[in-house]
């Protein structure tokens, strides 16, 4: 009984203990929470960290339709606070930030078309469907002398017949993507035209491309997890002239590849600029990333 006595003290001495040193922990940390949020540092940040904060905003859906939203920003307090605190001075251009993705992203949802870029950034993109190589070094000759991107569509068989060509391209910066086999997006060939241009560029292919509304299409390419494209300004005939009336934030600008694109496509793109366009990759164009992100 008395080992039982001496046992049961010895317990509860060091259970005693236990909770002495488990309050001292409490009590530390709760001092030091409010040390932290009585610095003055720290009340700077939580005072003007609403200045800085953007609520996200919801991708564009209707129906079989979308274009990308945008990503909003938050403060990250403590962040912020442990940088500031290395010169004990607050600064707005030290606060530390973090994304807040949009409730309704654009992300995998394979069965839309995308149908514009983002409309909240003065962004466009130009697309350029591949069937022949004919002028396709006289266009990235322009492209180079006006210091642009963009995405190329390329026919399967194509690729198959010039892959040193479609490795200088992606090498350049443009973004080359599927435009099916011989014409047609199929099954059978789908994957094979992936798989060449991936291993020729190191690059994913992420998009298909339609001229209009085609269900074959959408449902192959949402199988695959690629999304499908359809240009917010299909320039035909008259390149320059369909840009100038319909250029807007986040347009997806196809050309058909010919000499009347060649001819015209100087002054598309300096008008673009003068109009204070940036004129980047369809993944670019897409992106829910702020500007001040990348």
């Amino acid at each position: 009984m008395r080992t039982l006595i001496k046992l049961y003290k010895r317990y509860a001495s060091y259970l005693g203990v236990f909770v002495l040193v488990c309050f001292s922990f409490f009590y530390t940390e709760k001092a030091v929470d409010i040390i932290r949020e009585n610095d003055p540092v720290m009340k700077q940040i939580e005072k003007e960290k609403g200045l800085y904060e953007i609520e996200p905003i919801n991708a564009w859906v209707m129906e079989d339709e979308m274009s990308p939203g945008l990503n909003g920003r938050k403060v990250n307090v403590e962040k912020s606070f442990e940088a500031m605190k290395k010169i004990n001075e607050y600064r707005s251009s030290m606060l530390v930030f973090d994304e807040v993705i949009p409730l309704i992203p654009m992300e995998a949802q394979y069965d839309k078309y995308i149908v514009q870029g983002n409309p909240s950034k003065s962004q466009v993109s130009l697309i350029f469907k591949v069937e022949d190589m004919t002028y396709v070094d006289q266009l990235t000759d322009i492209l180079k002398e006006k210091e642009v991107v963009a995405t190329f569509f390329m026919d399967g068989l194509l690729v198959e017949e010039n892959t040193s060509k479609v490795t200088e391209l992606a090498n350049n910066g443009y973004e080359i993507e599927n435009l099916g086999y011989k014409g047609t997006y199929t099954v059978s060939k789908f994957d094979w035209t992936n798989n060449m241009i991936t291993s020729l560029t190191r690059k994913n292919t992420n998009y298909c491309y339609t001229d209009y509304k085609d269900s074959n299409v959408l449902d192959l390419c949402s199988k695959k997890q690629k999304y499908t494209i359809i240009p917010t300004i299909s320039t035909g005939s008259y390149p320059f002239l369909s840009v100038k009336k319909n250029l807007k934030n986040g347009s997806l600008i196809s050309f058909n590849l010919n000499e009347t694109t060649l001819k015209e496509l100087p002054s598309i793109i300096s008008y673009m600029k003068q109009k204070g366009y940036h004129i980047v990759t369809i993944s670019e164009a897409i992106s829910e990333k702020r500007e001040d992100e990348k």
